[in-house]
């Protein structure tokens, strides 16, 4: 846990790239480990994003806008935040790993389920166009 708080990310992708070299591509290990040591649920789940952010910030973001849309009722101001909020620092690899791990692009993703709010729909497909 000491490591996760006073490293730097470069330095904790390094680790975790090596732990995945040496267990053979069992990172879910520390996932799990993580889980154990915490009694709280919450802390829990923070600590297991915080890892999945330092493996691969693409991917988490992409799990977090599949989330989003696949759920019952579309959580539109988590796909605003994501979209807006990622459009000019990795939203193009954001998009490449939804189109790898859900087979769909995210651009029709949103417009599919968001459609109903036509304008909030049109404007979050135009930032994930471009």
């Amino acid at each position: 846990m000491n490591v996760l708080c006073k490293c730097n990310f470069s330095h904790l992708r390094a680790a975790f790239k090596e732990f995945h070299k040496r267990e053979n591509g069992n990172m879910e290990m520390i996932e799990s480990s993580m889980r154990k040591r915490c009694e709280d649920k919450l802390t829990s789940m923070f600590l297991v994003m915080w890892v999945k952010s330092i493996k691969n910030v693409a991917m988490l973001y992409s799990e977090l806008l599949y989330q989003s849309v696949t759920s019952l009722t579309a959580d539109t101001a988590r796909v605003i935040r994501i979209v807006t909020g990622r459009s000019e620092i990795d939203l193009v690899q954001i998009k490449s790993h939804y189109m790898m791990q859900y087979n769909k692009q995210l651009q029709l993703a949103v417009q599919q389920k968001c459609g109903n709010d036509t304008a909030y729909s049109n404007i979050i497909a135009m930032i994930i166009k471009n």
